[in-house]
């Protein structure tokens, strides 16, 4: 886990030192976010399911899977156990992808405090409490690219953190 939190910690300092370049190429959403669900979430359940004929982005595949990892991780952490799903659409001039929990939800005064490095929400339902660091990285990872990202949330329903990339 130290490991982790370094490699976190050097990742939010490339970010918001402007550091954090991307190399853009053409990248299959679908495979990035099946090697991000490969890598976090084959033992909670998770459910893939990106459009087979979604367009591919002009974007650093490398963070946008690295943002996909936080994002599942962070999903995984949540969940109470029920499965987790990762979905993603064309819809309009954007891909959009959704990494959906049905955990405890957030509250609406937090959901853009959620992205604020070194937040940390309540405990998980693994009792672990993160370090904060990886919504803002997955943020980061987003923005570099040209993309948005944003939470919605029902409390005591869930929670859908949310991909626009164009």
């Amino acid at each position: 886990r130290l490991t982790r939190v370094v490699e976190n910690l050097l990742d939010l300092s490339r970010l918001e030192a402007g550091a954090a370049e991307p190399h853009r190429d053409w990248t299959s959403m679908e495979e990035v976010a099946q090697t991000a669900v490969e890598q976090v979430a084959p033992e909670h359940g998770a459910r893939l399911s990106i459009d087979r004929d979604a367009p591919l982005v002009r974007a650093d595949g490398a963070q946008l899977e690295r943002a996909m990892v936080n994002l599942i991780e962070n999903a995984a952490r949540h969940s109470g156990g029920h499965p987790i799903s990762v979905r993603g659409r064309q819809v309009g001039s954007k891909l959009v992808i959704r990494v959906v929990d049905r955990g405890p939800g957030i509250p609406d005064q937090d959901l853009e405090r959620v992205f604020d490095a070194f937040h940390s929400g309540t405990a998980g339902g693994d009792g672990h409490k993160g370090a904060g660091l990886g919504l803002a990285i997955a943020r980061g990872f987003v923005e570099a690219n040209d993309g948005h990202i944003f939470a919605e949330s029902l409390p005591g329903q869930g929670t859908a953190f949310v991909i626009e990339l164009p």
